[in-house]
């Protein structure tokens, strides 16, 4: 055991270091990764049994979203990947982390992280150069597009359409625009609509874009990509200000570079659970970001407020719609996972980031599902429904959606898994009981 004298040392000590030496010592003194097994798994996802409120609501779900969550610790399931380190530079190298289990969150993070009639709005904030027609509504152009600030509800079929700028600004461009570029111009109605699909039951606003300077944010160009970034933490206490009474959160949405803090080379986003806000870029998921012109010696201001939007690609698409979920989840309550390879699983790097896959592992969803109070089947429907191409009306133009090819073969077996029908008897247990939970199994959960 360490003596008092010897923890005053080892402070002493570690106040000379810098944040990167005092990361590089706790890697050296940690343990490395080891993926979580069955018994690990079982425990995250099950409610704590001495919890008798959550083990309840455990109860009332429908005997298919049990089996569903019971696979999490089915060794022989297929439905999940588990978390493996790939790299050396792989975020669970670098930053040690314990996780948050179901019961931990639901006894922590439950009480102020659920929806209720007062609070059940995610906003989303523009921030610095989008081009023309990206942003989203004003509140005077939002009535003019069916569904733009409404949530998906049951059905699972959003079909709110973003198109037009705030002011109105969009109209003389719409008109003369090519067709790649109007499909440019609706960029956040997809991600909007994607978002009334990942958190169904929630609304989803847009609030009217803000220029850079407004913010007041520190900036700095990248020694390595001479590109300008944001300093996240003055967005963030520029956000707490903006946040409407109604919110779930507030975050903004940047194409332009962020970091942290000095010592940090960037970050794809940041939240703080706190204060309810966040900020993410989708900077880095341009394909062509990391190419440095040779000519190049120094970032221009003008870029700060001026942007040419890169190619809305599916892998683009993709990538903002998984790092704008990642945030979000956040904003939930939800630390990153640590017990299957998971969209709210932390990241490094592009490339890590794009290993991990489109929607949570069942310990974080079933968190998810309990702060907003939705049924597995008819969100995961409504999920393939957003990959399906032929769903999306005329009202907004289906996006480019090769890239999400895999994810909605995995939607599509998910379903199919969740309408089997399980033999009489064959039910599986509630948790903490040896025989199924009685009651209502078409009854919805446990109203919050």
């Amino acid at each position: 055991m360490t003596s008092r004298s010897e923890s005053a040392r080892i402070r002493q000590l570690l106040q000379g270091l810098t944040e990167d030496e005092i990361l590089e010592l706790m890697r050296m003194i940690s343990p490395k990764f080891a993926p979580a097994d069955a018994e690990t798994r079982k425990k995250a996802v099950l409610p704590d049994p001495n919890e008798k409120k959550s083990t309840k609501r455990y109860e009332n779900l429908k005997a298919a979203e049990r089996r569903y969550f019971a696979e999490a610790y089915n060794e022989s399931s297929e439905l999940w990947k588990p978390l493996t380190i790939e790299d050396e530079s792989d975020w669970l190298n670098n930053h040690p982390e314990s996780g948050q289990t179901f019961g931990e969150w639901f006894t922590k993070e439950f009480p102020q992280h659920r929806v209720n009639r007062q609070r059940r709005t995610i906003y989303i904030l523009p921030l610095g150069p989008f081009p023309p027609g990206h942003a989203g509504q004003s509140t005077a152009a939002a009535g003019a597009t069916a569904g733009a600030s409404t949530s998906t509800g049951e059905t699972g079929g959003a079909s709110s359409s973003a198109r037009g700028a705030t002011g109105g600004a969009a109209g003389g461009a719409e008109g003369g625009a090519s067709p790649s570029s109007r499909t440019d111009k609706v960029l956040l109605a997809w991600l909007q609509k994607f978002c009334q699909c990942f958190f169904l039951g929630v609304d989803v606003k847009f609030l009217d874009p803000v220029r850079v300077r407004e913010v007041r944010c520190r900036t700095r160009i990248n020694e390595h990509t001479k590109q300008w970034q944001l300093l996240s933490k003055d967005i963030l206490d520029y956000l707490v200000s903006k946040k409407p009474r109604d919110a779930i959160c507030l975050v903004a949405v940047t194409m332009l570079d962020l970091y942290p803090s000095d010592s940090w080379n960037f970050v794809f986003g940041q939240a703080s659970l706190v204060t309810g806000c966040g900020v993410f870029s989708f900077a880095r998921y341009d394909e062509n970001f990391y190419y440095i012109p040779r000519d190049r010696k120094k970032a221009k201001k003008s870029e700060l407020e001026e942007f040419n939007m890169p190619p809305v690609t599916s892998v683009l698409l993709l990538r903002a719609c998984k790092v704008m979920t990642h945030e979000l989840c956040h904003m939930f309550g939800m630390k990153h996972c640590i017990y299957f390879s998971c969209c709210i699983n932390g990241s490094n790097s592009r490339d890590e980031s794009d290993r991990r896959p489109v929607d949570l592992c069942p310990v974080c969803l079933r968190k998810l599902q309990e702060a907003v109070d939705f049924r597995l089947a008819v969100r995961f429907r409504a999920m393939l429904q957003y990959c399906t191409k032929e769903s999306w009306d005329s009202g907004v133009p289906a996006p480019p959606l090769e890239a999400f090819e895999p994810f909605k073969k995995w939607l599509e077996k998910v379903l199919v898994f969740l309408e089997e029908t399980p033999a009489a008897g064959n039910e599986t247990p509630a948790a903490g009981n040896e025989t199924p939970a009685a009651g209502n199994e078409e009854s919805s959960q446990a109203s919050n």
